[in-house]
């Protein structure tokens, strides 16, 4: 066999085992990292928000994730989760009522862009996703729950926290609706 032959299968396979053990490590670090319970504190209605620094996913903008003097409501979802993918249309549908009452309506996430546009596609959620580090996402979400909400008042503290689908979670999207249909009837007269 030809030496140079043989040194190029041997970097192939070395190549090989190192992209090998690359991928390895990193699922052990995610899974650990899932299971691993949480070192912050779950955040409860009463205390105040983190103000984390964010980064919009589509403008590439840096800000706080939580909006100054607005009222915000954060949206945990994630892409392997089919109970998340059932709530995106319902979810989609409350950003016109949330806009219209003052309500940032923001979705924090760690996962790639890439994954985030395919799940969010055909909703007009995607400019809703803020992308923050891991770290910074636990303190909000320690326990990694989805679909998961977290309502932030205009001065920063937490109202409630919950999932999606809870009685405070109803609550709002009864609130939202009830708006929706007083800002038309203003406007239709």
């Amino acid at each position: 066999m030809d030496r140079q032959l043989l040194l190029l299968i041997l970097a192939m396979l070395a190549f090989g085992l190192a992209f090998n053990l690359y991928l390895s490590l990193s699922v052990l670090r995610r899974t650990r990292m899932e299971r691993d319970p949480a070192a912050e504190p779950v955040p409860m209605p009463g205390d105040a928000a983190p103000r984390l620094p964010a980064r919009h996913m589509d403008t590439r903008t840096r800000a706080s994730l939580l909006p100054e003097g607005r009222a915000c409501a954060l949206l945990f979802l994630s892409t392997r989760c089919d109970k998340c993918r059932e709530r995106l249309p319902q979810v989609a549908a409350l950003l016109p009522a949330a806009a219209a009452a003052g309500l940032a309506l923001r979705i924090p996430s760690v996962e790639p862009a890439f994954r985030l546009r395919r799940f969010l596609r055909g909703t007009p959620l995607a400019g809703a996703v803020w992308q923050l580090r891991t770290a910074d996402y636990k303190r909000l979400n320690p326990r990694l729950a989805s679909p998961a909400y977290l309502f932030v008042n205009h001065e920063g503290g937490i109202e409630a926290a919950g999932l999606i689908g809870d009685e405070n979670w109803l609550g709002l999207v009864e609130q939202l609706s009830q708006a929706e249909v007083a800002t038309m009837e203003t406007a239709a007269a």
